[in-house]
């Protein structure tokens, strides 16, 4: 049975319904859309949705901007790492400064240009899946790390026949444990001096 296709998820947010419509009717054919007319409505969307991969905000609307919106959105873990993207009307006077600094991603300018839409928003949500990629890269590379780090310190080592006391207390073999805690593979040879100790007939 074929696994599903992620569809991302985006919530609008705008105090104008006809807007929040004509958002949802263009992207509703590749993405699912959620819609919100007030920053409280949206913030209770988004934090009860964990799934939104971006948020569509007005600025201006009643009550809470959407300077406001972002920055709470940006405050809480559950939505810190969610992509903002404003709606403006060109001719309002919007702070840009403001915006990056409470952590929106980009604007879009109304009114709004289907073509300008979707390619903002597609490259958002490719960033933001580039983003979560790499953070996990790094969970991998940190957990890897970890276990490196599992063969620093004091091993008990026995003098005689080389076995290390692990973790439980049981005693292994000095290569087995050391597969156990990393990558690493033994292949097997003799050194010179073995050599000449084990097999002297061959080593005249």
């Amino acid at each position: 049975m074929a696994s599903e296709t992620h569809v991302d998820t985006i919530l609008v947010v705008d105090d104008h319904p006809a807007t929040c419509k004509l958002l949802e009717d263009i992207l509703g054919n590749d993405y699912h859309v959620l819609t919100a007319g007030n920053g409280r409505d949206a913030l209770d969307l988004a934090w009860a949705n964990p799934q939104i991969d971006l948020v569509l905000l007005d600025i201006v609307m009643p009550e809470m901007n959407g300077y406001e919106v972002c920055q709470q959105l940006k405050g809480d873990d559950r939505t810190s790492d969610t992509p903002v993207v404003f709606l403006t009307i060109m001719e309002e006077d919007h702070d840009e400064a403001r915006g990056f600094s409470v952590g929106v991603s980009d604007y879009i300018v109304k009114p709004i240009s289907r073509l300008r839409l979707l390619a903002r928003v597609r490259n958002q949500l490719a960033l933001h899946r580039k983003q979560r990629e790499l953070e996990l890269k790094n969970y991998e590379l940190k957990v890897a790390l970890d276990q490196v780090k599992a063969l620093h310190g004091i091993l008990p080592i026995c003098s005689f026949c080389k076995q290390i006391r692990n973790d439980q207390g049981a005693w292994q073999r000095l290569e087995e444990y050391i597969q156990n805690h990393s990558e690493a593979e033994f292949s097997h040879g003799v050194c010179p001096k073995c050599a000449q100790e084990q097999y002297p007939e061959y080593c005249k």
